[in-house]
């Protein structure tokens, strides 16, 4: 394992009832690949991770009890199965957001509660962030769980760094989005 990823877990959230997309995201292919594998395929082997889902989809899984209970329900029940000192949060609508990580670990190392990723836009990435565990466990202490806003947060920590992003924490909210990944194929509803 890269010295980078050492002492990181990481939670890719997964759940959600996929309104925009339609289907169940993670399942969905993009040139062959679910979007959950593509996420998990770029964190290396040996870096606890877990996903936060109510679907059973062959990794190691965990859902927020009752499901669906927003994204911050999600990293509480993910964080409740990762044991490391820094927590990364990714979603799989943004495959290839795991990217990021290491350069998001390196502020919250020094002593920072939170980076996050902040868009060319502006717009902070709260599914793109590395947290220390400590703090994200206070700030849920703090802010509690169920449909919480995930930048909700940030209001209960001192230190967030915002780490300007490079294009890999995009998200993918809808099939047309997707369309522009390559190949898409959608899971079957039946």
């Amino acid at each position: 394992m890269r010295d980078e990823w050492e002492n990181l877990g990481v939670i890719v959230l997964a759940g959600g009832r996929s309104t925009r997309m339609g289907a169940d995201k993670a399942q969905v292919k993009v040139n062959g690949t679910r979007l959950v594998d593509a996420v998990c395929s770029l964190i290396p082997g040996g870096v606890p991770r877990i996903v936060v889902s109510p679907q059973p989809l062959g990794v190691p899984t965990v859902s927020e009890d009752p499901p669906f209970g927003g994204p911050v329900a999600g990293i509480a029940a993910g964080l409740s199965r990762i044991d490391a000192p820094f927590v990364a949060v990714v979603s799989v609508d943004a495959p290839r957001s795991p990217e990021l990580i290491p350069v998001l670990a390196t502020p919250v190392r020094g002593g920072a509660d939170v980076a996050v990723v902040e868009a060319a836009d502006g717009y902070l990435q709260p599914l793109c962030a590395v947290w220390n565990r400590a703090s994200l466990e206070a700030a849920l202490d703090t802010v509690g769980t169920r449909d919480i806003p995930a930048k909700r947060l940030f209001d209960a920590v001192k230190s967030v760094v915002r780490v300007q992003g490079t294009g890999a924490e995009r998200d993918y909210d809808s099939r047309e989005e997707l369309n522009s990944l390559g190949d898409v194929e959608f899971p079957s509803t039946e």
